[in-house]
C-alpha cells in the first residue's frame, strides 16, 4: 500500500513559484482559463480589491476600466505587466493557489496534452493531477501474473 505524502503549509513564496512555473508551461488558452477561474472564486468584496492593487502597481493605467468578470480579467491578465504586478500584491499567494489548483490546470495535466510528459512534470504537479509513479521494480519487465516469460533467453530467467 502506498503512503500519502503528509499536506505540509505551502508558502506564499511557493505558491507564486508554482504559478510561474504552470504559467510558463501552459498554452495560453488555460492560462487564461485557469485565470477566470481562480478569480470567479474570489468574493464579490476581494475581486475590486485585487483589481485596484493590480492597476496600482502598473506603469500605465489599462484602457479599458476595471471590471469584475472572469472572462474580463482573463484578457487583462494577458499583460505582461498585470502578471509581474500580481506577484507583488498582498494575498498574491492565495490567488496563486486557486490558479494553481483551478479546473483548467488540473485537467490539463489529467487529461489534456499536459498529461503526455507526466513524468518529466515536478512531483506537486504529477499530485495535482492524480498520477502516481511506478515503483522502482528491481527491473522486472513486466508486472502480468500469469505471463511465462522463462522461454525469453533474454530476460536472464
Amino acid at each position: 500500500m502506498k503512503r500519502r505524502h503528509e499536506q505540509q503549509a505551502i508558502s506564499e513564496d511557493e505558491q507564486i513559484a508554482r504559478y510561474a512555473y504552470l504559467l510558463g508551461n501552459v498554452p495560453a488558452s488555460i492560462a487564461d482559463k485557469a485565470y477566470a477561474a481562480a478569480f470567479a472564486r474570489l468574493s464579490a468584496a476581494q475581486r475590486p480589491e485585487l483589481l485596484g492593487q493590480l492597476r496600482s502597481q502598473l506603469p500605465v493605467a489599462p484602457k479599458e476600466p476595471a471590471s469584475d468578470d472572469p472572462e474580463a480579467f482573463a484578457v487583462f491578465m494577458r499583460d505582461l505587466y498585470a502578471r509581474d504586478a500580481l506577484v507583488r500584491v498582498r494575498g498574491a499567494g492565495a490567488f496563486a493557489a486557486e490558479f494553481v489548483a483551478s479546473p483548467p490546470i488540473v485537467a490539463y495535466f489529467t487529461a489534456g496534452a499536459g498529461s503526455v510528459a507526466m513524468e518529466q512534470q515536478p512531483l506537486w504537479v504529477q499530485e495535482l493531477a492524480g498520477h502516481e509513479t511506478a515503483p522502482i521494480d528491481g527491473g522486472r519487465m513486466h508486472h502480468r501474473h500469469g505471463v511465462d516469460t522463462s522461454d525469453l533467453p533474454w530476460l536472464g530467467n
